[in-house]
């Protein structure tokens, strides 16, 4: 996926961040790459991210094996982790792909409107899916010109 825009995609995770106060995000690839990472904290330990992104790849996996198992086919819409009842001491973690080739992990405290956090999340995740979909829509283009 050549050609990404990262502060564009940085951009729209941080307007996603400051409207529904989520701790982090970020963009993987379905081998667990790391693509960006948008937190409210500095970004000290990207090894830390890149673990992550890889452990959400594998969870996503074992989630469309046990779907093919069930249902004959590998379609995940949402994982989501929840680690503690405690809303006060408790963080989500939402994993979703945005591609079939990209995927977003969200992580927030649980004492967040999860509502609100869903609906800003659908919103920003259409905007990723227009934003790679024209990056693969002009890849194809410049084939086809070299192509000619």
């Amino acid at each position: 996926m050549a050609n990404i825009n990262q502060s564009e995609i940085q951009d729209i995770l941080r307007k996603f961040r400051v409207k529904t106060q989520v701790l982090c995000s970020g963009l993987f690839t379905e081998d667990g790459f790391l693509i960006t990472v948008e937190q409210a904290g500095p970004n000290e330990n990207d090894d830390c991210h890149e673990s992550m992104g890889a452990i959400c790849a594998n969870i996503i996996a074992m989630a469309a094996q046990g779907i093919e198992m069930i249902h004959g086919d590998k379609n995940v819409k949402q994982i989501s982790i929840k680690t503690d009842e405690n809303r006060d001491e408790g963080f989500e973690i939402i994993l979703e792909p945005v591609t079939n080739d990209v995927m977003l992990s969200v992580m927030f405290s649980s004492f967040l409107n999860l509502g609100v956090v869903l609906f800003e999340l659908n919103k920003m995740i259409q905007k990723l899916k227009r934003y790679f979909s024209e990056i693969e829509h002009d890849e194809t283009l410049g084939l086809v010109k070299a192509e000619q």
